[in-house]
């Protein structure tokens, strides 16, 4: 399946449509700040029902989000600052994010190393746009579709940090 994130015309949040080959919409990816400076994300059907809220948490070491879906928390996504290339990990999945974060080329894998998603940048765009391909239909595209969004919005923030250690 592959799906196409693309960021709303004149939008101050973290903003997206997610669409499929068709071009048709169908998840919004709504973003907000808090009074704390916490970012938080909301991913819409196309009804505008929310099939996940997204929040940082607040006075964490290295970026942390959990992913609420139902209204249930199902993933915490951590960034794993100490090392030369940062890693994402994905509690709830077993999953880890790696990849080039800056241009916006990155995999989700399984726990066994199998590539779940990838995701890259579409260039030569009006605005920010990036593909999505979900390599296995099993999983839960709404909790990738989460995870992406989330990593956009940490990148986005500045938090392009690469600390010195060589752990991974």
């Amino acid at each position: 399946m592959r799906l196409y994130a693309k960021k709303k015309l004149l939008s101050w949040t973290q903003d997206f449509s997610i669409m499929n080959e068709q071009d048709e919409v169908v998840y919004t990816a709504k973003g907000q700040h808090d009074l704390l400076a916490r970012r938080k994300l909301r991913i819409l059907d196309t009804y505008g029902n929310e099939l996940a809220f997204i929040k940082q948490r607040a006075a964490a070491f290295s970026t942390t989000m959990d992913v609420s879906v139902n209204g249930y928390e199902t993933l915490t996504i951590r960034k794993k600052m100490l090392s030369f290339r940062p890693t994402y990990l994905i509690e709830g999945e077993d999953w880890i994010v790696r990849g080039n974060f800056l241009n916006y080329e990155y995999t989700i894998e399984d726990g066994s190393g199998r590539i779940v998603a990838e995701i890259s940048k579409e260039f030569f765009q009006w605005r920010d746009t990036f593909g999505i391909d979900i390599l296995d239909e099993s999983v839960n595209v709404t909790h990738v579709i989460a995870i992406v969004m989330a990593i956009h919005t940490d990148m986005q923030s500045g938090n392009t940090t690469v600390a010195t250690s060589a752990t991974l």
